[in-house]
């Protein structure tokens, strides 16, 4: 979404707010903070002691450097929920910072998982992130597996060039997403970008992670498949290069790195690489030892990525690569306040839905304890004999007092997966009981008797799992975090606080 119309929005929620004054509030620079800002000189702008963090001092009128901000695997993490996920509001505040003083030196690129996974992002689709990350001048957005969450039209719909329904001021990368069969790449997808920063032309190559289709939902990814990365970057390069006259080459990857990083690394003369950013393993690294710039930087805004390129003449002398943390860059601790009003109105607009208590905790719950509840949850609710959960399907643990929210329910359960169940034989179950968290109070199973089943539809209609083969599959409609809401919510008027060992409440709905 343009930022005139984010003004425009803001403008309007304070008459609705505040009423009376007609007249829109004008936007100001705290001086204190940015001195060095337009707004706060007298005479044209120049920077002789800026105060910057984390990097050094240079002119800005010259290409002396590049610095490539860098995030992956954000989840929504809007909200500033501790030191260790620092919050839009806080991250804005350095990449606006160190945009808005050195515009001509500064690229900001995601590297996918960035739109789904918390209430403020799902409730709005993606839109309420991509709007700011339009206020937070990113360069480049490369799709990752959960981008296919909603369906991938869901995400490219804010890339198609029109306004009407919310629009990314950054293109959406993917070089090698096509549909299956072809090489055709999905509408509003771009394999590339290619951008300028005084004198330097920088390709930013974008691709999806070699077999990640398994990790999204069979109804959303079976119109698409993800061809072998590395082929298709080197074409790219050598055409960046020797074409189009590209000087710095970078590859935002939504995949581990495991074979990927070595391989790049590996390229030389016109199909060089000169830095990867990788993601979708949550692991947080900044290394030189492959003779450039590699970076994962963590999740849900645990860190912000920066790789900084030196150039001598305009040829690339030098290059560094670190994670920037709450505890290491000062700009990360204190909010951008514009984007901080932004996500006070979205707040404003979903509190009533999202922050009103279910029930207290009363003790820790880690990922597997809720799993195994979740999937408790499934057997009853359904009358079936076991209920199963894969442990990717709940992200997150829940401390001892706190207060359970719907919010909170989606961080633990943010994708809208639905019940199914389905008659599967007793050999059948036994082998999923290894891979799957489950429920029962079935102490041992017969290998040829027939029992009902629950799971999500995740991992029912994995083609690998023997769920869609089994007799009698249904599909309740029921989505997961829905019935846990429900039975906090009947949890809350009989018990004081959440225990994992409080009867369930729920029964089978006939």
């Amino acid at each position: 979404m343009k930022k005139l119309l984010v003004f425009t929005l803001l403008f309007i929620t304070s008459l609705s707010l505040v009423a009376c004054d007609t007249t829109p509030e004008k936007l100001t620079v705290d001086c204190e903070i940015y001195p060095t800002h337009v707004d706060c000189l007298e005479d044209d702008p120049i920077i002789d002691d800026p105060i910057v963090d984390p990097v050094d001092e240079f002119d800005p009128a010259d290409i002396g450097f590049l610095d490539i901000y860098y995030i992956n695997d954000f989840h929504g993490a809007i909200l500033e929920d501790s030191p260790d996920e620092i919050g839009f509001a806080n991250i804005a505040n350095l990449l606006i910072t160190q945009k808005e003083l050195y515009p001509e030196n500064t690229i900001i690129l995601a590297g996918g998982d960035i739109l789904q996974g918390s209430a403020l992002s799902n409730y709005y689709s993606g839109l309420s992130t991509i709007t700011l990350m339009n206020e937070m001048y990113f360069d480049a957005f490369t799709v990752g597996n959960h981008e296919f969450d909603w369906g991938i039209d869901v995400v490219t719909n804010y890339f198609d060039g029109n306004a009407d329904n919310g629009e990314a001021d950054f293109p959406l990368l993917g070089a090698n997403i096509f549909y299956k069969g072809t090489t055709t790449i999905p509408d509003n997808i771009d394999p590339y970008v290619i951008i300028e920063r005084g004198d330097v032309k920088i390709g930013i190559i974008g691709t999806m992670g070699y077999g990640l289709e398994y990790s999204i939902a069979t109804s959303k990814i079976e119109d698409y498949e993800f061809a072998l990365p590395v082929p298709i970057i080197s074409d790219i390069v050598y055409e960046m290069r020797t074409e189009l006259d590209v000087d710095i080459v970078l590859v935002a990857s939504h995949d581990s790195g495991n074979s990927l990083n070595s391989q790049l690394a590996a390229l030389t003369g016109d199909y060089k690489v000169n830095a990867i950013f990788n993601g979708h393993s949550h692991s947080t690294y900044a290394e030189t030892n492959l003779g450039l710039p590699v970076v994962q930087s963590g999740g849900y805004g645990e860190y912000v990525g920066h790789v900084r390129f030196e150039f001598t003449n305009n040829e690339l002398s030098t290059y560094s690569a670190e994670n920037l943390s709450y505890y290491t860059s000062e700009l990360l601790r204190s909010p951008n306040d514009l984007v901080k009003e932004l996500i006070e109105h979205y707040q404003l607009e979903t509190d009533p839905i999202f922050n009103v208590a279910l029930i207290t905790t009363g003790e820790y719950f880690t990922q597997t304890d809720l799993s195994e509840w979740i999937a408790r949850m499934m057997r009853i609710s359904t009358g079936a004999d076991i209920g199963f959960q894969n442990g990717g399907g709940t992200r997150t643990s829940i401390s001892s007092d706190t207060v359970v929210t719907l919010a909170v329910l989606y961080q633990v359960w943010p994708f809208d997966n639905v019940v199914k169940t389905v008659n599967l034989t007793g050999a059948e179950i036994k082998s999923l009981m290894g891979g799957l968290i489950y429920d029962t109070e079935i102490t041992e199973f017969d290998d040829d008797t027939i029992y009902k089943v629950a799971t999500n539809d995740y991992t029912f209609d994995k083609t690998t799992n023997p769920f869609i083969y089994g007799d009698n599959p249904f599909n309740t409609g029921i989505i997961l975090r829905d019935l846990a809401e429900t039975e906090l919510e009947m949890q809350s008027l009989v018990y004081d606080y959440f225990y994992y060992d409080n009867a369930i409440i729920t029964t089978e709905e006939e």
